[in-house]
């Protein structure tokens, strides 16, 4: 299959590169970052591809994609549920307020229709527009999928399993001499980290110690990104496949993995319907009681070995069967088959009509206006 895979240049979800790479064993996959975007129209209209593929994310670098996710229905792939900010400054940036007031009311309804617009309060579901524009959506997060096939009945959405490469699983850094190393995730809170730690030292913990380079040089990963706007949680995953000990926040999104509860350090219920128990992969503390969930697991951590290392045995196990890159290769292959046999759905009730502008409207109405009109 030809696929035109939008990406930018520099894109933070480094998951879908090598899952790209897997691709192309089967496909030709062509990725159109924004420069190789002007000349998708002309290549399309000769017939260049069989399907588009559009990673979409709240960030300046994502906002060329609308345009041609809007026109050449394909797979849009949801980085995250909160799309609301750099879409609404590039439709201020092209002057263009109301085609912006028009999304928002189409994404939340009148609850949202009251100037100014309060974006602090949360974010307007601005995924509504791409997901009913396309063929499928994907997403990597259960509870967004749940909540897109609750909103938007006729959407057809896909949760795809996030692959991590295998960086292999050498043994913890740690020594009696250098104390239990822990690395931080870029995305978890560094405040509440460092404070947790200085109370871990305070209560006898003495020989915990930040990690000086990556998750590889640690005994300990610290992944407690939360709210997590149904990003996939790579870091986390990234520790499993390095058979580390890692440290989650309970949600919605890692409720399904077996994990111990620091405060009894028993392990949490896994939902119904999320398989049957297995050995606990991480420790999950509650986002509300944040610093002090994690000063009880350094402690208890920092003087057992043998759990660290169970801990990560069952993770490695765990990310064999659920998220090395070749699971997500295979995923993906299925769900492109089917997309390709798949057409948009209709436009619903209310859909904004710039959305379907095709940039001719200046030069229409400049014709009608000599009583021209354009030739098919």
């Amino acid at each position: 299959m030809r696929i035109a895979w939008f990406r930018p240049d520099s894109n933070s979800a480094d998951d879908l590169a090598p899952v790209i790479e897997g691709l192309r064993a089967t496909h030709d996959v062509r990725v159109v970052d924004a420069r190789a975007a002007h000349d998708f129209v002309w290549q399309a209209a000769q017939g260049a591809f069989d399907l588009c593929v559009y990673e979409l994310d709240d960030s300046y670098a994502h906002q060329y994609i609308w345009p041609y996710l809007l026109h050449y229905p394909g797979v849009v792939v949801l980085r995250t549920s909160a799309l609301h900010k750099w879409r609404a400054i590039s439709l201020v940036h092209q002057h263009r307020d109301a085609d912006r007031d028009a999304e928002m009311v189409f994404a939340d309804g009148a609850g949202r229709n009251d100037p100014p617009w309060p974006l602090l309060r949360g974010a307007w579901s601005t995924w509504r527009v791409p997901v009913l524009a396309s063929r499928l959506a994907v997403v990597a997060d259960d509870a967004l999928a749940s909540s897109i096939r609750e909103a938007c009945p006729a959407a057809r959405v896909v949760v795809t399993p996030t692959g991590v490469p295998d960086p292999g699983a050498g043994p913890a850094p740690s020594s009696p001499q250098t104390g239990m190393a822990v690395w931080l995730s870029p995305g978890a809170a560094p405040r509440t980290f460092d404070a947790a730690l200085a109370r871990a030292h305070q209560a006898g913990a003495a020989t915990i110690r930040k990690a000086s380079g990556d998750l590889q040089t640690a005994d300990l990963v610290v992944a407690t990104q939360w709210p997590t706007f149904g990003r996939p949680l790579t870091d986390a995953l990234s520790g499993f496949a390095a058979a580390r000990a890692v440290i989650v926040a309970e949600t919605a999104t890692t409720a399904q993995w077996p994990s111990l509860d620091p405060q009894t350090w028993q392990p949490r219920s896994v939902p119904v319907g999320l398989g049957d128990a297995e050995a606990p992969i991480a420790v999950s503390i509650d986002p509300r009681d944040e610093e002090h969930s994690l000063l009880l697991a350094f402690v208890r951590l920092a003087d057992d070995a043998a759990l660290r290392a169970s801990l990560g045995r069952a993770a490695r196990a765990w990310w064999e069967q659920h998220a090395t890159v070749a699971r997500a290769v295979d995923a993906w292959n299925a769900l492109l088959d089917e997309a390709r046999t798949l057409t948009a759905p209709p436009r619903p009730a209310g859909w904004p009509a710039h959305l379907d502008a095709d940039g001719s409207g200046l030069t229409t109405s400049i014709l009608e206006e000599f009583g021209l009109g354009l030739r098919a």
